[in-house]
């Protein structure tokens, strides 16, 4: 029987360099880029069961993403989106969030540097302090 194992989201980028640092450094992610030295033509992002691909592109898509329009969205368990979003909103702006959606987690989103709007959600046992979602 044919079993899928995974769905790999592929994000076209025209610096990949420079999307890959940014993954790396606010979302925590191991870069495996190709070719090894710049300028990289693609790049495989991992971290833990999560796995991610920028491709190059030379003809880059405008983009103005609008809340709840991601590219990625990234589940998280473990009890740790209060840390990762700490972090990350340390080094780089958040689009919308924290908030705690109708279904019960909790989200925020972020841009890339190319506006690739990513979604980081968790269900948290104590939701105290994060405000509810309007929508």
């Amino acid at each position: 029987m044919i079993r899928f194992t995974a769905s790999v989201p592929v994000l076209r980028v025209a610096d990949v360099e420079r999307c890959m640092t940014w993954y790396r450094e606010i979302l925590g992610f191991s870069v495996d880029p190709s070719p090894d030295v710049a300028p990289h033509e693609f790049c495989i992002l991992r971290r833990d069961d999560a796995e991610l691909m920028l491709r190059c592109t030379r003809t880059p898509t405008a983009r103005t993403p609008a809340s709840h329009d991601w590219d990625v969205y990234l589940r998280l368990e473990g009890g740790e989106l209060t840390a990762l979003l700490d972090h990350a909103r340390a080094r780089t702006p958040l689009v919308r969030g924290p908030e705690v959606m109708p279904a019960g987690q909790v989200e925020f989103e972020l841009e890339d540097p190319e506006g690739h709007r990513i979604c980081v959600a968790e269900v948290l046992a104590d939701v105290t302090g994060f405000p509810h979602s309007v929508d």
